[in-house]
């Protein structure tokens, strides 16, 4: 059966989560059937919807870091996100904040917020790849902060 080998296809792709494009790549089946098979595994269990257009197969699996440089590109972690992983701060930050060329938005999947701020393009630096995760520098999400502070557009509480 066509969607038991979609599934097996899935299990071995490296990612954590998938992109309906991800999933038509490996769909042997009719496109237009594509949604229809996908609700089905929703509702049976077998995929998990993080949001519209992104699946699981397990959403605690999920590489979340990941997933918010690639739902809205071009972007990069920073802010108070970044200066947690930096070790700045202690609390754990409940939403992923990110930094962006495009239009501010908030996107709300399964399990997290995400929270994506614009700057302009001649500020669009100072990140560096982790993994498959492009994250700000200690300086640049600090400098981040401080920018978007003294435009208004974010407060920090120390």
């Amino acid at each position: 059966m066509q969607t038991n080998s979609l599934i097996q296809k899935l299990k071995l792709c490296p990612k954590t989560y998938f992109s309906v494009k991800d999933i038509e790549k490996l769909y042997d089946g009719n496109r237009k059937s594509l949604p229809v098979t996908l609700t089905r595994f929703v509702q049976k269990g077998t995929l998990q919807k993080i949001m519209r257009g992104y699946y699981c197969l397990k959403i605690q699996n999920v590489d979340f870091e990941s997933f918010a440089c690639e739902v809205k590109k071009p972007s990069y972690i920073s802010l108070e996100y970044a200066l947690y992983h930096h070790g700045f701060i202690d609390q754990i930050p409940e939403t992923i904040t990110l930094i962006t060329t495009t239009k501010s938005q908030k996107l709300h999947t399964a399990e997290k917020l995400l929270e994506y701020s614009h700057i302009g393009s001649d500020q669009y630096f100072g990140y560096e790849v982790v993994g498959n995760t492009l994250i700000a520098t200690k300086e640049k999400a600090l400098l981040d902060e401080l920018y978007l502070i003294s435009l208004g557009k974010r407060s920090f509480t120390i």
